[in-house]
Formats: structure tokens, C-alpha cells, sequence
């Protein structure tokens, strides 16, 4: 008796209807943006509700003079607002997928829902890698911002004479000469640890203006740290005792010691972002060197038109179906200078930024 074979191209294939994404981190910037001025990331959304291409953030300095007492004459004895101003042009970023619509009857998988789901994740991606970007940009007049890759030697050297009460090398003397500074890193004593994170604190607060730390609670003061895994690794090592002794035991799962959370050292929150690449081998005896930026109030600006939105797209009487997102933005380091025009002799705002050495 002749059994029937069905064709292998006969035999039905039940494919899952969902699809898995690449793995992209959620932004983790998100959490610390706000409109208010006491935000780490400022957000203006000043274009949305009118025409233009630049946004102004303005920062008033805290009074210094030590005003009058008793009978002494006050008229005269004014003190001048410090005011200075911030600039942030804003631009528009697109990208988009098209397919054709006959392979939505082939396709396994929901095309116009999945073309969706990766140009969302792209955004996200997108503001995060240009707020990394802007951490360790490179600005010499407050207004033209390059990428610490591009920037020039000499203008690296500008940028650390400008912001010398803001800029620390482990745990070695400031050094103007930028790449010099970076060559006193080494592994024995610049790495990223507590006693060093102590440093790169003590110099937000003794900075001329001081970096402004965020409040809670009206009294309680935090700079958050944001690093890359290396550098966060080896902070870990060293606060491994104190957050032993320092966490309570009864949390369990939630204890950062197992959960591998962000840490948290005097009055300091440390945040692991692993797209924060490093340097090279650009410290002494060649070692490897990554940043760290210790952020403050107002250490970047989010100028904001128009918030991401989807876009759609049909040509070729309908067959071919595109979508895209766009957004009018600009993201900056924010920046306040001195003189007639806040350009002469710019500082990085809310921003101090460490070099650290690392195996």
C-alpha cells in the first residue's frame, strides 16, 4: 500500500506573531529632565507655542555682596544682578522605513506596528546619545559646541584654562595643557574611587560660580555622577565595604547589593551609563582613561519645537508604505560667559568633569 508524502513546501509553518527587538537601553536621562531651573537637564519648549529658531535660558547668580548693617547708607551700596544668558538653536532630526505593502500578506510579522516600535526606540536612542555627546562637548565661546572627539588640541586646552575650577585629573594636579593633564592619570592613584569621587565633589562646591546642586526636600543637597561601566565597576569595588555595612539587610531583592542599582555616596547619586565610551589609552603609561561628569542644576539644555512624532509616507499609487519620526530639538552643554556678550571666557555650567584610569 503507497503511503502519501506531503511536499516539505506543503507542510504549514506556524511562525510567532510577535517579533523581539534588539535589546536598546530606555533613556536613562529621562527621569532627571524638567522645566524647572533646578533640573539637571532644563527642557524650553518656549518654539512650541511660538515661531523661531533659538531658545534663551538665562542663569541669575547668587548675590556676593555682604549688604550693609545699622545706620550704614544702603543707596549706593547696590549689588548688580549677575544675569547671564545661554543660546540653543534648534534643528529638525528625521529617519524613517519603508516596505513595500505586499509583503505585509508575506510577512510574519506586523510590519507597520514593528516600524513603529524600532523608530521609537531609535528616538529614545538618539536624545540619549546626543546628551552623552553634549556632556563632553567642547566649547570655547559659549556658542560653537564640537564633539570631544573632533575637538582640536587647542581648543582643548582653551576649554580646560576656561574651566579650571572644573575639570579634575583623578586625583593629580590641574593642568591647563589638556593632554598633559591627561598623562598624569594613572592606575595606582587616578582611578574612580571614593576618596576620589570626594574630589571631584569638593570641586563642584568650591567652583567659581559653584555647580548648584540639586535640592529635595528644601534641604537635602545630591549631585548625580554619571560614568561609563568601566569606571562604574571600579567605584563598586570601592564602596563595596561601606555599602555592606550601610545598606539595612532586610530588603532583600531590593538591595542595590543584589540588584545591581545605581550607587549612592555622600550626598552623591552614581549612575552606570555604558554608552559612555572611553578615551584610549591616553593616561600615563598608556592606561586607559574614561569620564565621569558630576552634574548639577542646569548642566544641559533641552530646547524643544516640536516633541517626536510619527510621520507617514505613501508613494507609488500606494504600494510603497513609509514611516518616520521627526522631532525639532537641540540639546547643549550649557555654557555662561562674561562680558557684553556671555562668550569671553565660557564655563560649563552645572557640569565638572573627572578623567579617570582604568585596567
Amino acid at each position: 500500500m503507497a503511503e502519501t508524502a506531503l511536499p516539505t513546501n506543503s507542510r504549514v509553518i506556524k511562525w510567532q506573531r510577535d517579533f523581539f527587538r534588539e535589546y536598546i537601553r530606555a533613556n536613562r536621562f529621562s527621569k532627571f529632565m524638567g522645566a524647572d531651573e533646578s533640573a539637571i537637564i532644563q527642557i524650553n519648549e518656549d518654539l512650541q507655542r511660538s515661531v523661531g529658531e533659538t531658545v534663551n535660558f538665562t542663569l541669575v547668580n547668587k548675590l556676593a555682596g555682604s549688604g550693609v548693617t545699622g545706620t550704614s547708607t544702603l543707596e549706593g551700596n547696590e549689588e548688580a544682578l549677575g544675569i547671564r544668558n545661554f543660546r540653543i538653536t534648534v534643528d529638525r532630526t528625521r529617519h524613517a522605513v519603508v516596505h513595500d505593502k505586499l509583503h505585509e500578506q508575506f510577512s510574519a510579522i506586523n510590519l507597520v506596528e514593528g516600524k513603529r516600535s524600532v523608530l521609537m526606540d531609535w528616538f529614545k536612542e538618539n536624545v540619549r546619545d546626543r546628551i552623552i555627546t553634549a556632556l563632553g562637548s567642547i566649547s570655547t565661546d559659549g556658542s560653537t559646541h564640537t564633539a570631544y572627539a573632533s575637538a582640536s588640541e587647542p581648543d582643548k586646552d582653551t576649554w580646560a584654562s576656561n574651566n579650571s575650577d572644573r575639570i579634575v585629573f583623578g586625583a593629580s594636579a590641574f593642568n591647563a595643557d589638556h593632554s598633559a593633564g591627561l598623562l598624569q592619570v594613572d592606575t595606582s592613584a587616578d582611578t574612580l574611587t571614593s576618596a576620589n569621587l570626594h574630589i571631584l565633589k569638593d570641586a563642584a562646591k568650591s567652583a567659581n560660580p559653584k555647580v548648584k546642586p540639586i535640592k529635595v526636600r528644601d534641604e537635602e543637597e545630591w549631585y548625580i555622577v554619571f560614568t561609563g561601566t568601566k569606571n562604574f565597576r571600579v567605584l563598586q569595588s570601592s564602596l563595596a565595604t561601606i555599602n555592606q555595612n550601610a545598606w539595612t539587610r532586610h530588603e532583600g531583592e531590593g538591595n542595590p547589593l543584589f540588584t545591581g542599582g545605581d550607587l549612592i555616596y555622600d550626598g552623591m547619586i552614581i549612575k552606570e551609563i555604558p554608552e559612555i565610551a572611553g578615551l584610549g589609552t591616553v593616561g600615563a603609561s598608556s592606561a586607559n582613561v574614561q569620564p565621569a561628569y558630576l552634574c548639577g542644576a542646569q548642566a544641559i539644555g533641552y530646547a524643544i519645537a516640536q516633541r517626536s512624532k510619527m510621520i507617514e509616507n505613501e508613494r507609488d499609487y500606494g504600494a510603497k508604505q513609509g514611516a518616520g519620526v521627526q522631532m525639532i530639538d537641540g540639546i547643549k552643554k550649557m555654557y555662561f560667559g562674561s562680558g557684553a556678550s556671555d562668550t569671553t571666557t565660557p564655563k560649563q555650567n552645572g557640569v565638572v568633569t573627572g578623567y579617570y584610569a582604568y585596567t
